[in-house]
């Protein structure tokens, strides 16, 4: 795995990987604010889940109103 930001790398000695920290001194990660695609994301399950749960309502009702909902 490769880590732009040097937060997951390897131990090779101790054959251990170190994992990312979220960036502590950060409000957001770094990876995640510079996540051209926007596939990172970094919100509570709640929040995301509800995220989520109106993008499809949309979606939904918009193929309602072009009848292309089967």
């Amino acid at each position: 795995m490769v880590c732009n930001y040097g937060v997951i790398g390897r131990q090779k000695e101790a054959r251990v990987a170190v994992k990312c920290d979220l960036c502590p001194d950060r409000e957001v990660p770094a990876c995640v604010e510079a996540c051209p695609t926007g596939a990172l994301v970094y919100a509570e399950v709640k929040d995301f889940s509800g995220i989520k749960r109106s993008q499809a309502a949309l979606k939904l009702a918009k193929g309602m109103q072009t009848g292309s909902v089967p």
